[in-house]
């Protein structure tokens, strides 16, 4: 195990408390309480759940249903980036980005001023625009590529005089990928940064998440963006759930972005999987067939889509290599229009 040898001192803080910051957060904090009383002692990290919004309460309880429909508590440190100007306490041992891609630079104007170019930042944002922007301004960066499924329950939120409750629903167990990022695709094995992704394995696998490293993480991110960019534009303009592409008018769609998608790779030298791009994003629709994809979420909610960074790295590169993208050129057109 990679530990750390001052448990006290060792704070992650976490910012975004939307789903995937909720499940991260609540799981950790579960482990961490479960090994104080069984051992007396953790080497996981204390967790600040930092968002835009103040809670009005003093006490923050985070409600985790997990897939098998069990309730898991655990009680957070929360607060918002604003709360920390000129505060000394709970210094960071590592940092996880959890807000949607489009919100990484505001928040990283707010946070930069607090850490040092030493803290390890990981980034868990959906798509390939987020990564490159912030490994330009902080130098131990590290990505994960998730395939953990969490949605918010809004019914379950709720507050009093002197608490706040907020809920998360693990929808689905999935697989974590976590690496440094390297601009030249090579990896040092002593780095810094390298060191800081074992470690944050190490927390990943004993808050129950199956979780690897890895020297590679931009070409997992890479195809986690092409499952992404076959499925979530689609389900997002026609308002449907993931397996209703596997029937038309939808499914001759998909064959149509993954034959886009898959000739952009191409150029860009991204190997395929194994059983080849349209089988993987196949099986993915019928593992996931009853989810609304966090795109559709957004769309629905009103709030802004992470359309930019999906297709964005998508359409940039098929610019470079003189590629046609009819289906997803007209997908990004009509998610980046205000939608009703």
């Amino acid at each position: 195990m990679h530990t750390m040898t001052d448990p006290e001192d060792n704070w992650l803080w976490i910012i975004g408390p939307g789903a995937i910051g909720r499940l991260l957060a609540a799981s950790l904090m579960a482990a961490r309480q479960r090994e104080l009383r069984e051992q007396g002692a953790s080497t996981l990290p204390r967790v600040l759940l930092l968002g835009r919004q103040a809670m009005s309460g003093q006490d923050v309880m985070l409600d985790m249903t997990t897939p098998e429909l069990l309730i898991i508590s655990a009680r957070i440190n929360h607060s918002t980036i604003d709360t920390l100007q000129g505060s000394s306490s709970r210094k960071p041992s590592a940092i996880w980005l959890t807000t949607k891609a489009h919100g990484v630079p505001a928040v990283w104007q707010q946070l930069a001023p607090h850490i040092t170019p030493e803290t390890p930042v990981t980034c868990w944002q959906n798509g390939l625009s987020a990564q490159p922007w912030l490994a330009e301004r902080h130098p131990t960066l590290l990505c994960a590529s998730t395939t953990e499924g969490a949605w918010l329950p809004p019914a379950i939120d709720s507050s009093t005089d002197d608490s706040v409750r907020l809920g998360v629903q693990h929808a689905g167990r999935g697989h974590t990928w976590l690496g440094a990022w390297q601009s030249d695709g090579d990896g040092d094995p002593d780095s810094q940064s390298h060191q800081a992704a074992l470690l944050q394995c190490d927390w990943l696998r004993a808050a129950g998440f199956a979780c690897e490293s890895t020297p590679d993480i931009q070409t997992r991110l890479w195809h986690k963006l092409a499952i992404n960019a076959a499925i979530n534009p689609l389900v997002a303009r026609y308002r449907i759930r993931n397996g209703q592409l596997r029937d038309r008018p939808f499914a001759p769609m998909v064959r149509q972005a993954v034959e886009e998608i898959s000739a952009v790779l191409d150029c860009e030298g991204i190997s395929a999987p194994r059983e080849g791009w349209q089988a993987l994003v196949e099986q993915v629709i019928r593992a996931t067939a009853n989810n609304r994809a966090s795109m559709l979420q957004d769309v629905l909610a009103g709030r802004p889509t992470e359309v930019e960074a999906i297709l964005g790295p998508l359409r940039l590169a098929a610019a470079r290599h003189g590629l046609a993208l009819p289906l997803l050129d007209d997908l990004y057109c009509q998610l980046s229009t205000p939608q009703r």
